[in-house]
């Protein structure tokens, strides 16, 4: 563990020998920094590279000098530790705002936009080595500080909203910066609940303080369900309740009759409006960020059934309307067996953390958005064609066929048209209408349609594993974003919007407790199994930092590391004693070592020599030596080979020069004499 660390969320230090400053540099602070960068990169990236020369590891360009260039241009004492980290916190945040400033180049000046283009990805390819390079050195401040901490910059004389690295890199789609190892270690501590919202202030965050704690009491705790892993689990469960009383109420109409609400059909609706609260609160607290696909999709879905709701609404109550109540039943019954497709594919939201399915939605994502360009054209083309039609229907003074013309070019679309329709309409100016609109349709747009298709389809597949970890990236930012005090998942928000009047009407204090119990009652079943879990959990955490290792640490027991792992069977369900996985752990390695190294002393001529280990190293390429110089491992060798002689003729310049030196001197004295 590093020598100081984070606070966290009860206040207390885990080490407090020399706590870190928490002061984020001024806005105008920020934007000094984002121009030394910008500053750096336009230097550094001077005209057309190959990107590859860019993006590799290692790279003889982003080498290591200049990454030492991009954290001194963040300013501060070098000597003094807070000052460094305290200006150095806003490195990641500053090169994504950098990259931003160059798409916007790129795209107010064309001629330029290639080069542009270069240089973001340069400003991405930077953060990355950065994210990379901190996480070995301390990754708590990385990820508290440098990634989740929400700065201010100042731009254009105007202070912008508070964000984060996370957030900034999720929106503008950086891959590069989301595929990089902390960046992804961060969004598992996130997604776990080990990193938390700062219950004073929400625009920071802080280390679960109850990660390593034993105590069954205080993981027992409606704080906990803020974790988005559970609440996506809680989600995926009234999902599932959600579809069943779904197949209920629209599988229930046995008769004409109109029936009043049962109880399944009112909780299914209570399910509705749960969601659609839900839905319209996080979008107001969010923002244009929170609407994308899956958005699109639940309001889409929730359209569909509020409408039929309504109509079930008018049926059931004695409002006089031009029609009768079995007519708006009826209607209100199809509208819901609309919704059917809609319901069931919304499973494929919470189960988008599987990688199959996360990376089939990526591309369904982008097929979606790619087909965006075709249904532009089909759409201009469709109202020029029957703008033609309806002309030639009425050249006569009379309108007889309008609504048939408009049923075949919708149907021309879906290559199911008939020429019927046109064989007397007009000769034979609508047949040659009709043929030109079939052509570009079928063999014209449709071929454009399979196009922009296979073209999203290859650009996901060659980058599918980024775009997954950005799917997730989305995911778990979409639980965290809009801030919550209290965690009602739908439909039990609406319990929450019934008791918030009465709050506002008794002492904070009360209402929090009221609060805490009404939540301890609702979510006792999750609440149980969560601090069981985690209170298991808290025991490899705790042997974690007695070992001096990171709190994620000894997840996985490798074949290849004989002292890593943790016996949780030890402990057992519900872990009744302190020490009995870390005793059972260390029994384990113990005996490991024991019988690995019996085996291995079993034969002397086994072992291999010293010398072995010196050649492995000698053999290995000066990937390092050609990062820190800029000359890159292939031609390092040769670099170091011409130093060599560079030193030996230098050697001997200096010894012939001291000898004509010396040979001047003795022909002086010589002289004198």
């Amino acid at each position: 563990m590093p020598s100081h660390l984070l606070p966290t969320s009860n206040g207390v230090d885990w080490s407090c020998e020399q706590p870190p400053s928490y002061d984020a540099p001024s806005p105008r602070q920020i934007l000094r920094i984002c121009l030394n960068l910008k500053y750096l990169i336009d230097k550094v990236v001077p005209i057309m590279y190959d990107e590859s020369d860019i993006l590799c590891d290692h790279s003889r360009i982003l080498n290591s000098r200049v990454l030492d260039l991009a954290k001194d241009a963040c300013g501060g004492d070098k000597k003094d530790s807070k000052s460094r980290h305290k200006y150095e916190s806003v490195l990641v945040f500053c090169l994504l705002k950098v990259c931003a400033w160059y798409w916007d180049l790129a795209a107010a000046e064309l001629h330029n936009a290639e080069l542009y283009d270069l240089r973001a990805s340069a400003a991405q390819q930077i953060c990355k080595l950065i994210i990379e390079e901190e996480e070995g050195k301390n990754a708590q401040f990385l990820f508290i500080h440098m990634l989740c901490r929400r700065y201010v910059i100042n731009e254009n004389d105007e202070d912008s909203d508070p964000e984060n690295a996370l957030e900034l890199a999720m929106d503008m789609h950086c891959t590069t910066v989301i595929g990089s190892s902390g960046y992804q270690r961060c969004l598992k501590w996130l997604w776990r609940g080990w990193i938390v919202q700062n219950k004073y202030d929400d625009k920071d965050y802080v280390v679960c303080d109850a990660v390593a704690s034993s105590k069954f009491g205080q993981h027992f705790s409606p704080d906990r369900l803020k974790t988005p892993m559970y609440q996506n689990i809680i989600q995926i469960f009234f999902s599932f309740i959600f579809i069943a009383l779904y197949t209920l109420v629209v599988n229930s109409k046995n008769s004409k009759a109109v029936d009043t609400f049962d109880f399944f059909e009112g909780a299914f609706y209570f399910f509705v409006l749960g969601s659609v609260i839900d839905e319209l609160f996080k979008f107001y607290h969010v923002g244009w960020s929170y609407f994308g696909f899956w958005n699109a999709f639940n309001d889409t879905m929730y359209f569909i059934i509020l409408s039929s709701m309504i109509l079930r609404i008018i049926s059931v109550t004695p409002i006089q309307t031009r029609y009768p109540a079995e007519y708006w039943d009826k209607i209100s019954y199809r509208v819901l067996s609309c919704a059917a497709p809609l319901v069931w594919a919304r499973l494929l939201l919470y189960l988008e953390s599987s990688r199959f399915v996360g990376a089939l939605l990526v591309v369904l994502k982008h097929m979606m958005q790619e087909s965006i360009v075709f249904f532009f054209l089909l759409l201009l083309i469709l109202i020029g064609f029957l703008q033609g039609f309806i002309g030639l229907d009425s050249s006569d003074g009379n309108r007889e066929i309008t609504w048939p013309i408009i049923s075949q070019l919708m149907l021309t679309v879906l290559g199911a048209g008939s020429f019927d329709t046109f064989t007397d309409f007009a000769p034979p100016y609508a047949a040659v209408l009709f043929y030109s609109y079939s052509f570009v349709v079928s063999v014209i747009l449709l071929n454009i349609l399979i196009a922009l298709y296979s073209t999203a389809y290859q650009k996901v597949i060659d980058n599918a594993l980024d775009e997954y970890m950005a799917l997730m990236a989305q995911k778990t930012l979409r639980y965290i974003r809009a801030p919550d005090e209290d965690v009602y998942v739908p439909p039990l928000n609406l319990v929450e919007l019934i008791m918030a009047p009465f709050m506002l009407l008794i002492p904070v204090k009360t209402a929090r407790r009221i609060t805490y119990v009404v939540m301890s009652i609702i979510y006792f079943p999750f609440l149980l199994v969560i601090a069981i879990k985690e209170v298991r959990e808290a025991k490899r955490v705790s042997y974690n930092r007695m070992k001096k290792l990171e709190d994620d640490a000894n997840e996985t027991d490798v074949a290849w590391n004989l002292t890593d792992g943790y016996v949780d069977e030890a402990d057992g369900w519900i872990p009744s004693s302190e020490s009995s996985g870390i005793m059972a752990t260390q029994k384990k390695n113990k005996r490991s070592l024991q019988l690995q190294k019996e085996a291995e002393n079993s034969d002397p001529n086994f072992k291999v020599h010293a010398d072995w280990f010196e050649s492995v190293k000698q053999s290995v390429q000066p990937v390092g030596d050609g990062f820190k110089s800029g000359i890159g491992w292939e031609s390092y060798a040769l670099y170091e080979e011409m130093k060599e002689q560079k030193e030996i003729s230098n050697k001997k310049v200096e010894d012939l020069t001291k000898m004509v030196e010396e040979l001047t001197k003795m022909v002086k004295d010589l002289s004198t004499k």
